[in-house]
């Protein structure tokens, strides 16, 4: 049987960092499942997300600082608990990415190697 495996732009890697979502609206604390040069996975316990974009502040561990980037929503999971549908995670797409946080995740990915 053919297995469809979609084509990523950008090697991703699993990992568990904390990630704050900032809007306006809100600030929703999160993690990241696993993370590429253009975007996450993030897993957050409720929909923060009422706006087109957004900031994201991430603390990865044995990086001095906090990665901020602006990010959008790729796409949205949900999971059904009762006849409810709760969110379980979202990908973003990173808008705005600066140098410093750009060369942390390819040292990130060299070091996966």
């Amino acid at each position: 049987m053919p297995t469809h495996q979609k084509k990523r732009q950008y090697s991703r890697a699993d990992v568990s960092w904390p990630v704050f979502l900032l809007t306006p609206h809100c600030i929703v604390k999160g993690e990241t499942k696993n993370i590429s040069l253009g975007g996450a996975f993030i897993h957050f316990l409720s929909d923060p997300v009422q706006d087109r974009s957004f900031r994201l502040v991430i603390k990865p561990p044995n990086y001095e600082g906090l990665l901020v980037v602006s990010a959008k929503v790729a796409w949205k999971t949900h999971r059904q608990e009762s006849q409810r549908l709760l969110p379980s995670g979202m990908g973003v797409q990173f808008t705005q990415i600066s140098s410093s946080a750009r060369n942390f995740l390819d040292s990130v990915f060299a070091c996966s190697i």
